[in-house]
């Protein structure tokens, strides 16, 4: 039983291992600096202050720096720009390379854990600005004016203010950010987004007030409350308290002290005087033999010296935050210096309408993406699109759903809207866009398993369009032979038939190759409709059904996938036995491009197929993230 149990945690970390073991030290870190700080500022320096505060300030300080850690690296995973060519860096360590492709799922951890410190730094500096407007302990006077409340201080005070701005914009950010918002109100999401300026200048401006007060001379001025003292100093010690002029010395007849200075916050009728010393006879109800004089050094009376802090985040995010600025001017450049021509777009009238836009060839590879910005409907948006063209041809480009604000405007500006009558734009009347990337995705990768399996879901197959494409030119070319892929399973799980659309064409372009050259089972095509049927649905199943009662794929020219249609979706537990039992031993990637659930449901199979022992196949999981 141990040994099946340490090879199941064998086969888990096939998928999980490299991502897990670079979150363990991601939290490890967080931890670390929790605790540490915590400790840090358990010292002399500021026992002064948790007199006051208790440790509420060790907790807020804690917190401040794993808030200081996560909002510098949050902005290294959207650095598009770095991440890709550190990608291309690691093209032969493939476990260290797909970790690149979790840049955006990291974004969004590093904000869930800034969430959740923020709300801890707020709540501990709440409880701490509450007890500096409310204790009568004389030394909160070089915090706060004895006028000011809790809310005075929260929220007039340079790190009040400072401490608003950052929490609205990060509340407004993440809000926008969940996925029903970004995908339905894209244009909301990318805009409130550029509230990070306004967050990270109040981040920085934070702690510039200096608010949080130290000691430099504890040494020669401790300074204890009751409970402290007894901790400090048990029986048979002594101490001055409270007072700048006394320090702790040993018992001596050549000096002598007042009896305000030493008993400053305590019972007189504790102590008793002996000769110009005074010892206490009670520290609170234990009894010390010990005498205890103020002393003058040679060079005057010995004051507590307590400075402001300093400034310190801005240390902390000061080298992510020139390196995301810079990448942000990059894009801006390559804007400006490579706008590229629209050269035409073409309709394809599926269930929800799409445009595909055709544009000036630039160099790319196979399952990349872009930005995409038109200066003629705004200059500020950016939105991303999967490339749907292989590199081989003398154009790229884009098929575009128009579901939102930008895409419906785009295709109004290249003239989609147009009738027949009206005839399309010209090339001289289409717009020039602006690129930023290409930039690359998982399913580049697709050519380095044995076997690649393709799934996706309504629009969710257009990353693999490329790909398709590339992988049709390269199986037919004379470099074929250096091709590791030996077999591609492509599932397309649509929601009826008008989501055929475009894509039908290349399916039944590819699977006629294959069988013209005598390689069908190179491409293993299974299309599933996971709707129930409308009254037209029933009329097309009547009408595209062959002699043996099977469904089959038609594209707009009548031609048909000799892949027959399946109704439901696939039994994924089936679907992956099968391939277990055809490709034994082989490393097989799975690439996906879809909704949630299903992408949770093909990575739980692939870690539960995976076997390094017996038939010793492996899934690795891959999915697109833009």
């Amino acid at each position: 039983m141990a040994v099946k149990n340490v090879s199941r945690v064998s086969d888990f970390f096939v998928n999980e291992g490299p991502l897990y073991t670079f979150v363990v030290l991601w939290m490890i870190i967080n931890v670390v600096l929790f605790v540490t700080t915590y400790q840090f500022y358990q010292g002399d320096k500021w026992t002064w202050l948790r007199v006051i505060v208790k440790e509420g300030l060790p907790v807020a300080r804690g917190a401040a720096s794993v808030l200081n850690f996560n909002c510098a690296v949050i902005l290294i995973p959207v650095c598009r720009n770095l991440v890709n060519a550190m990608r291309g860096c690691f093209e032969s360590v493939r476990s260290v390379r797909r970790l690149f492709d979790k840049n955006i799922l990291f974004h969004k951890w590093c904000a869930y854990v800034i969430c959740l410190f923020a709300a801890i730094h707020i709540g501990a500096h709440m409880f701490n600005v509450n007890r500096l407007a409310t204790t009568s302990n004389p030394k909160a006077d070089i915090m706060v004016d004895d006028n000011d409340t809790a809310e005075t201080i929260a929220f007039t005070s340079v790190p009040g203010i400072t401490g608003i701005l950052i929490t609205l914009p990060l509340i407004i950010m993440v809000s926008t950010a969940v996925e029903q918002i970004r995908r339905s109100y894209f244009e909301l999401f990318w805009y409130t987004h550029h509230l990070f300026i306004v967050f990270y200048i109040a981040l920085c401006l934070h702690g510039s007030s200096g608010f949080v007060h130290k000691q430099l001379n504890f040494d020669q001025h401790p300074y204890y409350d009751d409970e402290e003292y007894l901790k400090q100093y048990p029986t048979g010690s002594c101490i001055t308290i409270g007072r700048p002029s006394c320090q702790m010395t040993g018992c001596n007849d050549d000096f002598s002290c007042t009896r305000d200075d030493l008993l400053a916050g305590l019972d007189g009728a504790n102590a008793v005087d002996k000769g110009g010393f005074f010892c206490l006879t009670s520290y609170p109800s234990v009894f010390v033999s010990q005498c205890c004089p103020c002393f003058t050094n040679s060079v005057g009376n010995v004051d507590a010296i307590i400075v402001k802090g300093g400034p310190a985040t801005w240390t902390w995010v000061i080298g992510p935050l020139l390196l995301y600025l810079g990448e942000r001017f990059y894009r801006y450049y390559k804007s400006k210096t490579r706008q590229l021509q629209v050269l035409k777009i073409v309709r394809h009238n599926d269930e929800v309408p799409v445009m595909e836009v055709q544009i000036t060839k630039i160099k790319t590879q196979a399952g990349q993406y872009a930005f995409l910005n038109c200066p003629d409907v705004s200059t500020l948006e950016w939105h991303p699109f999967t490339l749907t063209s292989c590199p081989r041809l003398d154009y790229i480009s884009f098929h575009i759903r128009l579901v939102g604000d930008w895409t419906c405007q785009f295709a109004e500006r290249c003239g989609f809207y147009r009738t027949d009558e009206e005839g399309m734009f010209t090339v001289a009347q289409l717009p020039k866009v602006a690129i930023d990337g290409p930039f690359g995705t998982s399913s580049e990768d697709i050519y380095r398993y044995d076997v690649g399996v393709c799934v996706c879901a309504g629009i969710g197959v257009t990353p693999f369009a490329s790909l398709l494409q590339e992988l049709y030119l390269r199986k037919f070319s004379k470099t074929s032979g250096d091709m590791r892929l030996k077999t591609i399973y492509f599932y397309w799980i649509c929601p009826g038939f008008d989501s055929w659309g475009w894509f039908s064409n290349l399916l039944i372009e590819f699977e006629q190759k294959t069988i013209e050259m005598g390689c069908a089972e190179f491409l293993n095509i299974r299309i599933h409709m996971s709707r129930g049927w409308s009254k037209e649905d029933a009329e097309k199943i009547i009408m595209q059904d062959t002699e043996d009662g099977d469904i089959i794929v038609q594209d707009s020219q009548g031609r048909g996938l000799q892949a027959k249609l399946n109704f439901g979706r696939p039994n994924w537990s089936v679907e992956f036995g099968n391939m277990v039992k055809a490709h034994s031993g082989s490393e097989v990637g799975v690439f996906f491009c879809g909704p949630k659930v299903l992408s949770s449901e093909l990575h739980r199979r692939c870690n539960e197929f995976t076997d390094t022992k017996s038939h010793k196949t492996k899934f690795f999981y891959n999915k697109e993230n833009f």
